[in-house]
This record gives C-alpha cells, structure tokens and sequence, in this order.
C-alpha cells in the first residue's frame, strides 16, 4: 500500500493538496498504476535521502532538487518539485533565482523551460509576476565585476588561463566572465555558496564535464561549502541522475576535496 508521504511527492496535485484548477492531476499516475516503485521512491527518497542530508538547510534541499530536475528537463517533477517547496517555505524569488543559476551551464533553453514550469505555479499561488530584480551589473561593468568575482573565488589561475589562451578563443574567457559570473554571481539574494552549491548540482547531472566539476568543487570550497555539505547535496540529487554519474561525482569530490580522515590517513602512510 503506497504511503501518505508517496502520495504527496508523486500525486499532490492530483489529491489536491495544492488544488490547481489544471490537467496535470491526469498526467500523474505513478502513485496509483505503479504503487510499488512510488512506494521504493517514497522510502528512497523520505527515509534514506532525508536522514542523510541533514548538512543542507530546508531552502538548500530545495535548490538542488529543483536545480537537478530543470538541468534534465524534467518538467513534470519540477512542477512538483517547485509545489513541495514553496509548501516547506522556500520564498518564489530564491526558486527563480536558482532557476538562474545554472543558465550558464545548461543552457538558456532548459532554463526558460524550467522558468514556465515554475511561473505556472507561481501563478497558481497568486504570486505577483515579473518577481524583483536581484541584478546588480550593468551592459558596461557586467565583464569587469565578473572578472572581480571569478578571480576572487577561483585566483590567479584565472588570470594564466586567460593569458595562455590564443588570440582566437579569448573572446570565450571574455563570455564566461561576464555571463557566468558578471551576470549570474553577482545576482544579490543567493549568497556564493548557495550558487556554488547550485552551479556543482547542475554540473554533476549533466555528466561528462568532471575537469569543470573539480573546478567547481574548489569554488565550494573556496566559498566556505563544507565537503559535507557537498556530499550532501550530491546524496540529495542521486536518486535523480542515477548511480552512475553519482560515483563519478563523488570520485570528483575524493580527488578535489578529500575527507580529513583520509588526508591523514594519506599523510601517515
């Protein structure tokens, strides 16, 4: 028998437990046509998962999730998704501006998908739309204020890789200081470990990136992120992108940011 708990993460719109006036209560049939894998998503998900991710806050859990799900696409459950948080408080606004984090990243695209996906809701909850502006940079300065921030969170490697680049590409380094990091990680709201934590979430779903993975596992840890914290929010994507890119991720988090236990293991051998 499928669990309470089941219910809300697989059919809560189709209960009406947030009541849309909508088709998407039709478009979720797992919990009742598919009730054993609901329930061993359920247990996965409320019992395994939660007990192990107690180093990310409510809004954190969130962010990744919806982060992870928008990086895949995956609408359906990004609505639901979306309804789960703002039901355990997380503001519209942090949901939007995690929804522009990882545009970089994953592409305009999925991103504008995902944003739909999250104004219906919005909408559903009379949330008052366009949502404050969090920018903080100018068509002018948006290069310069980036170089400021990818400098300051990554230093002077930064700067070599810039100067080793050839005279064709540079224009490349030039985007990705001030679209990545000018326009996105200046945004106010999300403070740079949140986006950190983020931007490492859309990364290891996509898989295959694990050279900008490391890269972006040294950005937690240079913006304060825990390794605990990473492996947290890591724990808390897994059951959505599948063990495979998990190990790999966590291979990553190994070789960039070892557990202290095993540094002195290291060091003693």
């Amino acid at each position: 028998m499928i669990s309470i708990k089941a219910v809300l993460l697989l059919g809560a719109l189709a209960i009406g437990l947030f009541a849309p006036k909508t088709t998407e209560a039709a478009e979720l049939p797992m919990g009742k046509d598919d009730p054993e894998l609901a329930h061993v998503m359920d247990y996965y998900l409320h019992h395994d998962i939660a007990a192990q991710t107690t180093a990310l806050s409510a809004d954190e859990r969130a962010m990744v999730t919806i982060t992870t799900l928008a990086t895949q696409d995956a609408q359906r459950q990004l609505t639901r998704a979306v309804e789960e948080a703002l039901a355990g408080g997380t503001e519209p606004i942090v949901i939007r501006e995690t929804l522009y984090q990882p545009a970089p990243y994953i592409g305009f695209p999925k991103v504008e998908d995902a944003l739909t996906s999250a104004n219906n809701v919005f909408r559903r909850h009379h949330v008052q739309l366009p949502l404050p502006s969090q920018g903080t940079v100018t068509d002018e300065n948006r290069l310069e204020k980036g170089l400021d921030m990818q400098i300051g969170l990554y230093g002077e490697r930064i700067t070599k890789m810039r100067e080793s680049t050839p005279d064709d590409a540079k224009h490349i380094n030039d985007d990705l200081a001030a679209f990545c990091f000018g326009d996105t990680y200046t945004r106010n709201l999300l403070d740079i470990r949140q986006r950190e934590l983020i931007t490492f979430a859309a990364i290891a779903t996509l898989g295959g990136a694990e050279q900008q993975l490391k890269g972006h596992i040294n950005g937690n840890k240079s913006a304060g992120n825990s390794r605990a914290k990473v492996i947290a929010a890591l724990t808390t994507i897994s059951p959505y992108i599948g063990f495979p890119r998990t190990l790999n991720a966590l291979r990553c988090i190994n070789e960039t940011y070892p557990a202290e236990n095993t540094a002195d293991a290291q060091k003693k051998s």
